[in-house]
């Protein structure tokens, strides 16, 4: 995917690669021919979005949380007594 902004004179181009193994000479070869002696900036960033699903499971469990507020754990509750279980067992 290629998306082209135009930001004042300024031309932002962005390639959507789904892997860098997508990167190959013709790629290059076409930044080339795009910018010719201009001077350009090269930025590789990783894509780190957030699958749909994803966010879908925390908004569920968010809801579930705001409409149910007595099934919420304080996590220095939980903790203490998760110890003192352990510690019964062991004793």
């Amino acid at each position: 995917m290629l998306t082209l902004n135009k930001i004042s004179k300024i031309m932002n181009t962005v390639f959507h690669l789904s892997s860098a193994d997508e990167i190959n000479e013709d790629l290059i070869k076409s930044i080339k021919a795009a910018f010719k002696n201009k001077p350009i900036s090269v930025t590789i960033e990783e894509d780190s979005s957030i699958p749909n699903w994803q966010k879908e499971e925390v908004r569920r469990r968010a809801k579930y949380a705001k409409e149910n507020p007595e099934s919420l754990l304080d996590f220095d509750d939980f903790v203490e007594r998760f110890e003192k279980k352990l510690l019964d067992e062991k004793g």
